[in-house]
């Protein structure tokens, strides 16, 4: 017999497992950070959008970072 305080701290692992909301703005700034260690100078966003400036946020601390390979996203 499960106690009462045991079914409570039950979770549903469906629930845990289900697909997370997309980030559009993290999935940029990671392509940006892939960008760099792949020697891509360019971005396939329209220049001034929000994604744009979110890959050249990756793009630049891929840049500025001493392991880009090792600490890629």
């Amino acid at each position: 017999m499960v106690s009462d305080s045991l079914a409570e701290r039950r979770v549903d692992l469906m629930t845990l497992l289900a697909p997370a909301p997309v980030d559009e703005d993290w999935e940029a700034d990671k392509a940006g950070w892939r960008a760099f260690v792949m020697g891509n100078p360019t971005s396939g966003y329209r220049p001034g959008s929000r994604l744009q400036a979110a890959w050249q946020r990756g793009y630049d601390a891929a840049s500025r970072s001493s392991e880009p390979v090792g600490l890629m996203l």
